[in-house]
């Protein structure tokens, strides 16, 4: 525990080149851009073939942990191309969505506002959905598909947060972060130094494999500058208990591709194994020479697999 405490003491005492965090939300941040009210949370989603009267499917894209509707920046027009209706989500507290410090983030409740989303996109629609997530949004689809299977015909997880069943909180963690002062100290790390553009260049180094230009640091960046993002933050540590017990086995009644990059560091590919054990009916594709972003650095491969896969289930 004194280590712990001298180590959060030595990253707050640092200098930083950090942002204020102080840039508000614009109204239009994409041409394709729309807010919904979901349960007083304002959504940000952005739709691609939204008045295509008869697509071949609907899509769903969940980015992971400080992400957003840029992650499928390489994806979401072929996707369209393809015939599919494609929605692409800013979870709470991440992209252009609305910013909370007491947001329960736990796949089920993430889960949760996200059908309640999709009921609002719907309205008279029966057509099911295709769930698409990746890394953090990846154990978050894993809920979505396990919360409503009435209302989804795929589930595809790329490199996810995946679990067996949705009951690993570390309580002694959570207990920790909710402490005062252990909470303040890990709001100014998060804040001037974790989210400050070098170190998050330096983080996406680890994910891509290579180090990224300025503009795509960008456009991860820019989002998170918006006032509130380091409360989120830790408040996905402080307030992630789950609000339905999910297991991954009832996957078994739908189709699932899970998608992983050999060389991921960030969430090793032993989960995906672990999952494909748990649930032998699911299917397991690797990537070679991919890290943990294979949608952004192997676009044509995944997208390949994944139309491929969707064009399968969706006839």
């Amino acid at each position: 525990m004194q280590k712990l405490v001298l180590l959060l003491f030595l990253f707050t005492s640092l200098n930083s080149r950090g942002s204020t965090l102080k840039d508000d939300i614009p109204d239009k941040p994409f041409k394709n851009s729309h807010f919904a009210i979901i349960d007083s949370v304002r959504i940000h989603y952005r739709i691609w073939n939204a008045e295509q009267k008869n697509p071949k499917g609907k899509i769903l894209l969940i980015h992971g942990f400080c992400g957003s509707t840029f992650c499928w920046r390489y994806n979401a027009d072929t996707l369209a191309a393809s015939g599919y209706k494609v929605v692409a989500v800013d979870l709470p507290g991440f992209g252009y969505s609305q910013r909370s410090a007491v947001l329960n983030q736990s796949h089920s409740n993430r889960g949760r506002l996200i059908w309640k989303l999709l009921e609002q996109l719907d309205a008279n629609d029966t057509m099911k959905w295709n769930i698409v997530g990746h890394s953090m949004g990846g154990g978050t689809a894993e809920a979505v598909a396990l919360m409503n299977p009435g209302r989804t015909q795929s589930l595809t997880i790329l490199d996810g947060m995946i679990f067996i069943t949705n009951d690993n909180v570390n309580l002694s963690i959570v207990g920790l972060v909710n402490h005062p002062i252990y909470k303040k100290m890990l709001l100014s790390y998060t804040e001037h130094r974790y989210l400050s553009f070098n170190n998050f260049r330096r983080e996406l180094k680890g994910t891509y494999g290579f180090l990224p230009d300025s503009l795509t640091v960008m456009g991860y960046w820019e989002p998170l500058q918006i006032e509130g993002t380091a409360e989120t933050v830790v408040n996905l540590l402080a307030n992630s208990h789950e609000i339905e017990s999910l297991d991954a086995k009832e996957l078994s009644h739908l189709p699932v591709m899970v998608i992983w990059g050999k060389k991921d560091h960030t969430i090793r590919l032993r989960n995906g194994k672990k999952l494909k054990k748990a649930v032998p009916s699911i299917e397991l594709r690797v990537i070679p020479s991919a890290y943990h972003m294979a949608m952004e650095t192997h676009p044509a491969i995944f997208n390949k697999m994944l139309v491929e896969f969707l064009d399968k289930n969706n006839k």
